[in-house]
């Protein structure tokens, strides 16, 4: 079962007409709670919902020690457990032969000590790192943090929010706890927004990343079979493929959690409208890009021991980014050419160098530079990124087709510029649409939508993540 499936629609609805029944807030959010869990052990299986709850568990200890200890080792030791049980689970496959050798001196064999990392875990242990700190920062001497901390029901539904659960966006703990002690009603106000996010998070997946994604795959396969232009175009049409994938993951989830009287945080803003990396990275997976800035980034030192330094503390940030998408070398190289790319805008800020008085230019240099990076992020292996990078030398012909098609990839990108207020636009002329049409129009998009798509619907590509 996946957000697309008729069976996924039939329990949300199920669900949100329970909820809604509801007056009180309390058994409102049980209600959430239990349906965390149920999706959760339906989308997963009763492992992945065993591995949160006993993860929940220890949050919860780790929570109430650190608020009556009040000591930051208590806090360091806190998060760097949580650290390691993400560690463990997410690279397990790279240190199983140390383990096996220790289980097999207590009597498991290899059929009995395989460990599949839990769906979600990387995005609730972040969760999680930002509620321990919130307790920590003593932003919890308030009723809210009390009920909040005393209650380890409150705990479990944060974590296990069914809207940011597999892949996000981080919604940090006192970002949701502002909202879930908040009575909460249906907001008619919000209908056509969650319309139009519904729409353009099933467009962008179904249609757009879907057609990128087997247009792009072939290339990727045998990339010494294709011309310079068309390589071009595949790692276009990859950039393409994952900021919709992603984007429209998000654009669905927040319309689910606003069904529900929630609104999460942003995590896109136009990134490919970026005038240089460091804007970009304002621009692209937005919580991530601030968790680990408020985490990683700044606890290193930030910008306040000198230049030099904050480079080498960049380099380190993102080359923990890196690492965290994955336990391959390609992950660690692509996040180092991010801080390698950020460290030469801020070179040349220094220098005061600028391109802004061209600001189409430089926004195709970073969405290049941008775009170069996703083959690493894309192939598993180093050797098949290079040859890819080395399939540009091939000799194969290009046809008028590949040039006409280029063409047209910069005249989209261009228009995409101007975008910026289309989500509005949407919102605004569905508010015109007399309320007895607006089911038949959204039926009959609907209908276009799912008659044009391609047969099957991958997974979101961040929920490997």
């Amino acid at each position: 079962m996946n957000f697309f499936s008729i069976e996924f629609t039939l329990l949300f609805l199920l669900f949100l007409t329970i909820y809604w029944s509801i007056k009180d807030i309390k058994y409102q959010n049980m209600a959430i709670l239990v349906f965390n869990y149920t999706l959760i052990f339906i989308l997963g299986n009763f492992y992945v919902a065993l591995v949160l709850l006993l993860y929940s568990i220890c949050i919860h200890f780790f929570a109430l020690w650190i608020a009556t200890s009040k000591k930051r080792f208590i806090l360091l030791l806190s998060i760097a457990l949580a650290v390691l049980n993400l560690c463990f689970f997410k690279y397990f496959p790279s240190i199983k032969n140390f383990f096996e050798i220790i289980f097999k001196d207590i009597g498991f064999n290899d059929n009995q000590i395989e460990i599949l990392m839990p769906l979600g875990i990387s995005f609730y242990t972040f969760a999680s790192i930002t509620y321990l700190k919130w307790v920590y920062d003593g932003r919890i001497q308030n009723s809210v943090f009390n009920k909040n901390l005393q209650s380890f029901e409150h705990l479990a539904s944060y974590l296990s929010f069914f809207p940011t659960f597999i892949s996000g966006p981080i919604m940090r703990a006192e970002y949701f706890f502002a909202q879930f002690e908040k009575p909460r009603i249906w907001q008619p106000q919000n209908t056509g927004l969650i319309f139009i996010l519904l729409l353009f998070g099933i467009f962008k997946k179904i249609i757009i990343a879907n057609y990128a994604g087997i247009y792009t795959t072939e290339i990727f396969k045998d990339p010494y079979s294709f011309n310079a232009i068309e390589l071009l175009l595949a790692i276009y049409g990859y950039s393409l493929q994952i900021y919709c994938d992603f984007s429209g993951y998000v654009n669905l989830v927040s319309a689910f959690a606003l069904m529900i009287g929630f609104t999460l945080p942003p995590n896109f803003n136009m990134p490919y409208t970026a005038k240089n990396l460091k804007d970009f990275w304002s621009r692209w997976h937005i919580s991530l890009s601030t968790f680990i800035r408020d985490f990683i980034y700044i606890p290193l030192g930030g910008n306040k021991k000198g230049f030099f330094y904050t480079q080498i503390f960049v380099l380190i940030s993102f080359g923990i980014s890196g690492i965290w998408h994955g336990n391959t070398l390609n992950f660690l190289i692509w996040g180092l050419l991010h801080g390698c790319g950020i460290i030469i805008v801020n070179i040349l800020q220094r220098l005061k160098i600028s391109f802004s008085f061209l600001p189409l230019l430089s926004k195709l240099i970073t969405f290049n530079f941008v775009t170069f990076c996703w083959i690493f992020f894309y192939y598993p292996d180093l050797s098949q990124s290079l040859d890819f990078i080395k399939a540009f030398k091939s000799n194969v012909p290009i046809s008028p087709e590949n040039i006409i098609l280029l063409c047209l990839a910069f005249v989209i990108f261009f228009i995409y510029q101007f975008s910026i207020h289309l989500e509005s636009f949407c919102i605004t002329l569905f508010k015109k649409i007399p309320n007895t049409m607006k089911p038949l129009w959204l039926a009959l998009l609907l209908i276009v939508i799912f008659s044009i798509m391609p047969s099957g619907i991958p997974n979101f590509i961040y929920a490997g993540f």
